[in-house]
């Protein structure tokens, strides 16, 4: 099984450097940035705007298309995504740990919604992007299928600035990579955080199907959409055939000649 680093080196680092239990700050912090990530060798870039557990992501998938989701934390039971698709007039609404096991918001496994909150182990300070980060290294047993090893660079309020992990089952794959870079910290619109007016949420996945279509109050012709994928992609409603018109009236017979 596959670890981050070799074990001898990782047993040296942990020497080295005073480590201790602690945990990844959750985020609190309100701010943009430009984004980069990396995972399986595809690196993609977009722009991030966070206002604490409320989070606008954009950026290219790896299929090169432009994605934009809305990462809601403070939603449903352990957070919600929506998937924005206004070329279809849809919101694609997914629970947070389908959305991550997905892909849909980073590398499975390693994105940074699975390390807030999380026991770490403290290696120091640093200073990245102008601003004081805490570097933390983390290990997470998922079972006997995933164990995943990472570094995380984090601010006080929950800014991860900078993240390196990788998965046991990525075991051919280069460490994924998160990185920020232009942080300007400070109020953002709240706009951003909420489904456009115009467009349907469709729930995937299950399980918080009732939280996401309560989760768009700022859109009133938001509806929650229906099963059938005809309807939710605003196929026209079935027409109700006219009435046939009435029979002509026969014609009047003509008297007899005398």
């Amino acid at each position: 099984m596959q670890r981050l680093v070799p074990a001898a080196l990782a047993a040296m680092t942990f020497v080295a450097a005073p480590a201790w239990a602690d945990k990844l700050p959750l985020p609190k912090a309100a701010y943009s940035a430009d984004v980069t990530f990396v995972a399986k060798g595809r690196q993609s870039t977009g722009h991030i705007n966070v206002d604490g557990p409320k989070e606008r992501r954009q950026a290219k998938n790896a299929a090169g298309i432009d994605k934009t989701l809305i990462i809601r934390r403070d939603q449903g039971k352990a957070g919600l995504v929506y998937d924005l698709k206004p070329s279809h007039k849809l919101a694609v609404a997914m629970r947070m740990a389908a959305a991550e096991a997905a892909g849909e918001i980073g590398a499975a496994g390693i994105d940074i919604d699975a390390f807030y909150g999380i026991e770490a182990t403290t290696q120091g300070t640093e200073t990245i992007e102008g601003l004081q980060t805490t570097k933390y290294a983390i290990k997470i047993d998922g079972g006997p299928d995933l164990v995943v090893n990472a570094t995380v660079w984090a601010t006080d309020d929950g800014i991860i600035v900078k993240m390196i992990g990788k998965t046991s089952i990525d075991t051919d794959a280069a460490p994924s990579r998160m990185e920020l870079k232009n942080i300007q910290r400070g109020p953002q619109d709240p706009s951003l955080f909420e489904v456009p007016a115009g467009l349907e949420i469709l729930t995937a996945g299950g399980g918080d199907d009732e939280a996401a279509g309560k989760s768009n109050p700022n859109a009133p012709t938001t509806t929650e959409a229906p099963a059938a994928p005809a309807a939710a992609t605003g196929a026209p409603a079935a027409q109700t055939p006219a009435p046939a018109p009435a029979s002509p009236a026969p014609a009047p017979t003509p008297p007899a000649s005398k």
